[in-house]
C-alpha cells in the first residue's frame, strides 16, 4: 500500500523563507520617503533670501518658493515608512542631523496668520538644542512636558502592509538650518540605518524669525507689502506666540 504523506503547514515558515529570499536579492527591508508638510503649521510663515518687489497678493508665496526658502520658526515635514518584510521592524532611534547652520533668511518674509489650528505632530525636533549636530526626537509638548520619542512615541515599529507616517514639527530660533532625519531600526536581530532625504537630494530646511528687508502680510482685509527698513514698526520680526 502506498504510504499517505500529509503536508503540514508550519506557521511563519513561508513568510520567513520569502524574507530570506528577499535578503539574498538585496531587496530593501524598509523604504522611506520624506516630504515637506507645510500644512502642519496652521499659518503661512515663510522667508527667502531674495528681496521681492511684486505687488502684494497671496500669489507671492509661489515666488518665495522659487528662491532659497523655508518656513519661519516652525516647519512641517513627513516621513513615510513602509515595510517589505513579513516580520515586525522595530524603530531603535530617530534623530535630526543638522548639516548646516546659516544666518536666518532675511530677504523677504511672507506672513499669513491662521484661520484654524495646527495639525497634530507625532515628532518634534528642537534644532537649537544639543551641543552637536544630532538632535534627538521628542514627543511634542511644552518645555517641561516634552519627552524622548522612544519612551512613548506612537510609532515604534512598522509592519508589512501598513505604511506609517511620522509627522514632524521642527523648530529654530537661531539659524537657517539644513537637516535630515536619521532612523535606526532592527529586523530579526540585524541593525540598519536610513537617512531621509537621502544624500544627493535637498535637505529639509527651517529658518528662524528675525530681521528681513521686505514683508508681505496677507490679511482678511487685503494684502500689503512693507519695506521693513523704512517701516520697521509695520513688520513682524518674531512669532506672535
Amino acid at each position: 500500500m502506498t504510504p499517505l504523506v500529509l503536508a503540514v503547514a508550519v506557521p511563519g515558515v513561508a513568510p520567513l523563507a520569502i524574507d530570506r529570499a528577499r535578503d539574498l536579492f538585496s531587496d530593501d527591508v524598509l523604504s522611506v520617503r520624506g516630504d515637506v508638510h507645510p500644512q502642519l503649521v496652521a499659518g503661512q510663515y515663510w522667508a527667502t533670501d531674495a528681496v521681492l518687489d511684486e505687488t502684494a497678493s497671496s500669489g507671492v508665496l509661489d515666488l518665495v518658493r522659487q528662491h532659497t526658502h523655508a518656513q519661519l520658526g516652525t516647519s512641517g515635514q513627513q516621513v513615510t515608512l513602509e515595510s517589505h518584510r513579513a516580520g515586525r521592524i522595530d524603530i531603535e532611534g530617530i534623530t535630526a542631523v543638522v548639516e548646516e547652520r546659516r544666518k536666518p533668511l532675511g530677504g523677504t518674509a511672507f506672513v499669513a496668520d491662521p484661520q484654524g489650528s495646527d495639525e497634530a505632530a507625532l515628532v518634534e525636533f528642537r534644532l537649537d538644542s544639543g551641543a552637536g549636530a544630532e538632535i534627538p526626537a521628542l514627543v511634542p509638548g511644552d518645555a517641561a512636558g516634552a519627552r524622548p520619542y522612544l519612551s512613548d512615541g506612537k510609532i515604534r515599529f512598522v509592519e508589512q502592509g501598513k505604511p506609517e507616517h511620522l509627522v514632524i514639527r521642527a523648530k529654530t530660533e537661531r539659524c537657517y538650518c539644513l537637516w535630515r532625519v536619521r532612523i535606526e531600526y532592527s529586523y530579526r536581530g540585524d541593525k540598519h540605518t536610513v537617512v531621509v532625504p537621502p544624500a544627493g537630494q535637498p535637505a529639509f530646511a527651517t529658518t528662524a524669525w528675525g530681521p528681513h528687508d521686505v514683508e508681505y502680510n496677507i490679511r482678511v482685509e487685503g494684502a500689503q507689502r512693507y519695506d521693513c527698513k523704512a517701516q520697521p514698526a509695520a513688520c513682524r520680526f518674531k512669532p506672535t506666540s
